[in-house]
């Protein structure tokens, strides 16, 4: 059976600001300019672009690829992305909130997200004044995120607890726990992939600290569940798992042409076949990134010729054929 470790896709720590004085969801222009000066000036390596200036494909594609949230794509008034140069770090300007500050690493690592979200946090209110008070902390626009307006969410793969129709009543019990369970882009998405967002409820009356404690212990013990879940299913029935992977590898390596939503059912799968053993890979996280560089738009944004519904389909059955080989271990 493979490591919990791998089960867990990414971390992400999201620190939510607003400046004093300032309306929620605002639409003055240029009112985020002098913020987004003061985290370049500090971080000179990281740069920024106007939502306005993106094109349609490109702004869809950061969406894809979690690095933007739709609520910032919404605002073509004065919103403004500031990015460092691997897109690790990635500061919303003009979403829900005013600022909103989100480090994603790879694996189980909310530590090192914190702290990088944190320096920057303290980049911002070294020169500019944001909305907080003793009694309530930061002040954010959804009454949720008050007090230290930190979410610490994890991203899992939980294929097993979702074919036994577990993941219901997990969600349920882990929200007596101040923990939240959404599909793959969030609130009200689906969990395309078996693919879950764990992350913190609340966190108004919580230390940094106690949050990032929580949501790790949470995410190892459903880490935990999900192997006991897999090793479980695979006794009971290997030939129908066998067969279900091995079929989904066939079609995955020989299609001509390869909807985004097959593609990505049949990676769970395969996936699945990686965790009890049937198919390995060199690098099993190699499944994850093909999840996220096969989207629609993202495809459109590194290759001109997809252009098509038809194009993208034959370019991303070429794609997903040639990376599954060159990383299957024989």
């Amino acid at each position: 059976m493979i490591a919990p470790d791998n089960l867990i896709v990414s971390s992400r720590v999201r620190l939510a600001r607003n400046l004093e004085d300032l309306p929620f969801k605002t639409k003055s222009k240029g009112v985020f300019d002098g913020v987004a000066a003061t985290i370049k000036a500090r971080n000179p390596h990281f740069v920024s672009t106007k939502v306005s200036d993106l094109s349609p494909d490109m702004a869809r594609a950061l969406f894809e690829q979690h690095l933007i949230s739709r609520e910032l794509l919404a605002n073509k008034v004065n919103s403004i992305i500031v990015a460092s140069n691997d897109n690790k770090v990635v500061i919303m300007l003009g979403e829900e909130d005013h600022i909103r500050i989100q480090c994603m690493q790879t694996g189980m690592d909310l530590q090192s997200a914190y702290k990088l979200t944190k320096k920057i946090a303290d980049d911002i209110e070294s020169v500019h004044e944001v909305a907080h008070r003793r009694d309530f902390g930061y002040l954010t626009s959804c009454p949720t995120n008050l007090g230290t307006g930190m979410r610490a969410s994890v991203m899992m793969f939980l294929p097993a607890l979702t074919l036994t129709d577990r993941m219901g009543e997990i969600a349920m019990q882990l929200s007596n726990q101040h923990i939240t369970v959404r599909g793959v882009y969030g609130e009200g998405s689906s969990a395309g992939g078996f693919m879950y967002q764990i992350s913190n409820q609340a966190c108004f009356g919580m230390t940094e600290a106690k949050i990032l404690e929580m949501v790790q212990s949470i995410t190892m013990e459903i880490a935990s569940l999900e192997l006991k879940t897999q090793k479980q299913m695979y006794k009971d029935a290997p030939e129908e798992i066998i067969d279900r992977v091995m079929r989904a590898w066939g079609l995955l390596t020989n299609a001509y042409m390869l909807s985004s939503s097959e593609a990505v059912q049949n990676l769970a799968v395969l996936k699945l076949g990686a965790c009890t053993g049937i198919i390995k890979f060199k690098n099993v996280r190699i499944l994850d990134d093909l999840f996220f560089i096969i989207q629609p738009n993202t495809l459109v944004t590194v290759d001109k010729r997809a252009d098509t519904v038809i194009a993208r389909d034959k370019i991303r059955a070429a794609r997903v054929s040639e990376v599954l080989r060159s990383a299957r271990v024989s």
